[in-house]
């Protein structure tokens, strides 16, 4: 089903304040400097996803009016994380444009030299009817900017969600029912305790009734995506970030894994498993979006991308309308305050630290992310979603449910990069992080000890924190 139909369903424009598209109307390729590059050769290398599809083919056709041969290379992530470092550590000058993928990858590169700053080029070359720094959304800004340097320029956006099914939550018979069980109104779950509640109140076995009709299969109240890596890593970082939990502090350079906060958002998670499918263990993200939106559960949280991208194609008698998409749940009095805490994983390009042309790659990259540009990949891409926030309201216009963007970059919510939550130099080993927390994680959904799990953990970070020597001090 096209994304189109969700315009009649989703969040009301008029709701968040959008008059009207603001972005500018001059031309990319009317840059007055674009002779300057013509017969310049500019090497992009990047994945194939949604926003840097629409990015390649933007700098694409900036590149054609240019006079500029692109060379644009995609590679799978797992690939992108090798053929750079190796290229790089190998004397060669293959690329200027590298995505990043995410922050950490991005803070790691740079540290080695990997890529470069670019507030240099920024100064000396950049255009500000193009570029509009001041246009990107605070977490677009937030995300490449590491004291006095500038890692990248931020190209979209991609921010977690939780899905519920309105269907579900808006019936009468299963209103009143919940009230009945649980002693308040059946609402979008906003704490963690009312999260588990509504998952436990909708898993139902097959034969009982959902919405006053019997069901030919299991109902889940939950469906995530715990397969053991990047999938489970994103998901217990959401709840060590709602817990309050220090995977970095940069003050005694020591993590906080083993931390009370960390057992207790832990045995939460383990809580949470009469309420998942079976297939939760070695499930994908995709997966569990897919099976989402085919109806196989009650609410979900995900990147909202995935989640609007996987709508398309909804299950046997639902509409995108049977879904609502609202901010993840907080913990009331948690250290720092987090209020709807989840991970921000902001896509960011940068320059390769050997680049034979930085000064047109970068104008090349400038005029792709310009406001008009956004807007029109928005339009040639569906899925794509942009970094500023003019580009992010004149799609919400048009497509009315990807108003969430904006609610999720408020400044009272807490949309945290890695950076954030492990604080330079302690992002270096993210990675590591990352692989450590996600192995206790898996051990303890299958029935292991939580603090026993942990304690494994803290160790093992407290020695990869130890051999720590940031080579880029923040300035």
């Amino acid at each position: 089903m096209d994304r189109r139909t969700f315009l009649q369903y989703g969040i009301g424009a008029t709701a968040l304040g959008i008059l009207g598209p603001t972005a500018p109307t001059a031309s990319a390729q009317s840059n007055p400097a674009a002779t300057k590059y013509r017969g310049q050769t500019v090497r992009f290398l990047t994945v194939r996803n949604v926003h840097q599809l629409a990015l390649a083919d933007a700098m694409a056709e900036i590149a054609k009016g240019w006079g500029i041969d692109l060379q644009t290379r995609f590679i799978t992530t797992d690939q992108l994380q090798k053929k750079v470092v190796v290229d790089f550590t190998g004397g060669a000058d293959t690329w200027d444009l590298v995505y990043c993928g995410g922050i950490q990858r991005m803070y790691e590169w740079f540290d080695g030299g990997v890529i470069s700053d670019i507030a240099p080029l920024i100064k000396s070359v950049g255009d500000q009817k193009f570029l509009e720094w001041d246009k990107f959304t605070p977490a677009a800004q937030k995300a490449v900017q590491f004291g006095n340097y500038t890692l990248g320029l931020t190209v979209g956006t991609s921010d977690q969600a939780m899905s519920y099914r309105r269907d579900l939550f808006e019936h009468p018979e299963e209103k009143t029912a919940f009230k009945a069980k649980y002693g308040y109104d059946l609402q979008a779950p906003q704490t963690y305790a009312q999260y588990r509640d509504a998952a436990e109140f909708f898993t139902r076995k097959k034969g009982q009734k959902l919405a006053g009709k019997p069901l030919s299969k299991d109902f889940y109240g939950l469906v995530l995506s715990n397969k053991k890596g990047t999938f489970l890593w994103h998901k217990t970082m959401n709840l060590f970030m709602a817990f309050g939990v220090d995977l970095y502090d940069s003050k005694t350079g020591k993590p906080g894994v083993d931390s009370p906060q960390a057992i207790q958002a832990a045995k939460f998670y383990h809580s949470l498993l009469p309420f998942l499918p079976e297939a939760h263990i070695n499930m994908s993200s995709g997966e569990e979006a897919e099976m989402f939106a085919a109806g196989g559960a009650a609410l979900t949280i995900e990147y909202f991308d995935r989640l609007l991208n996987a709508n398309e194609k909804v299950g046997e008698g639902l509409t995108p309308g049977s879904f609502a998409y609202t901010l993840p749940p907080s913990v009331p009095g948690a250290p720092y305050g987090r209020k709807n805490a989840f991970r921000s994983g902001p896509p960011v390009v940068s320059m390769f630290g050997r680049a034979r042309s930085p000064e047109a790659a970068y104008k090349l990259l400038e005029a792709a992310v310009a406001t008009e540009r956004q807007i029109a990949m928005t339009r040639a891409h569906p899925g794509y979603h942009p970094s500023k926030e003019p580009a992010m309201k004149a799609l919400i216009q048009r497509e009315p449910v990807v108003g969430y963007l904006l609610q999720a970059a408020s400044p009272s919510v807490s949309a945290m990069t890695d950076v954030d939550v492990m604080p330079y130099p302690g992002i270096l080993v993210a990675s590591k992080i990352g692989d450590v927390v996600s192995e206790a994680m898996a051990a303890i959904l299958i029935g292991a000890a939580p603090e026993t799990e942990l304690a494994k953990a803290q160790a093992e970070l407290v020695a990869a924190y130890k051999e720590l020597k940031p080579a880029r001090p923040q300035k």
